[in-house]
């Protein structure tokens, strides 16, 4: 099953330090992520103040593992989906849930919608977990 990670397990990913569970879905390829959460670690890893949770945890690698996360950022690799807006926005906007969604939780429940796959973040999120289980959509938060 493909899997959707948030922001901070990309930020992992693409340090070459991936959590024991994303790490199985690197090998069969379903690893995918949502534009705002690409948005939102491209931002920290070049215009971060180093002492919010993504720059912070960039920080705290070594400079080489900061530059190469720099690097892939600007050139995605391959073995991470990122699906198109025209493809994505209008599952967003067609999702029917109980609770009114934010943009960063519709495109995370749409793009696991679409690759038919999980959503799996660092911090649990109670308005994406809610919707995720009115959708029928697995959800793990690791912290």
């Amino acid at each position: 099953m493909a899997v959707v990670v948030d922001d901070r397990l990309l930020l992992d990913v693409l340090a070459g330090q991936p959590q024991a569970s994303v790490s199985a879905e690197l090998t069969t390829g379903g690893l995918f992520t949502t534009s705002a959460w690409y948005y939102r670690l491209g931002r920290a890893a070049f215009s971060g103040s180093g002492s919010g949770s993504l720059s912070g945890r960039l920080t705290a690698f070594d400079l080489a593992v900061r530059e190469r996360v720099r690097s892939v950022l600007q050139d995605l690799p391959d073995e991470i989906g990122l699906l198109h807006p025209r493809v994505v926005v209008p599952v967003m906007f067609a999702l029917r849930v109980r609770r009114q969604l934010n943009v960063l939780s519709a495109e995370a429940l749409a793009v696991a919608m679409l690759v038919r796959g999980r959503l799996m973040v660092t911090a649990d999120a109670p308005l994406l977990r809610s919707a995720a289980q009115d959708l029928g959509v697995e959800y793990e938060a690791l912290a």
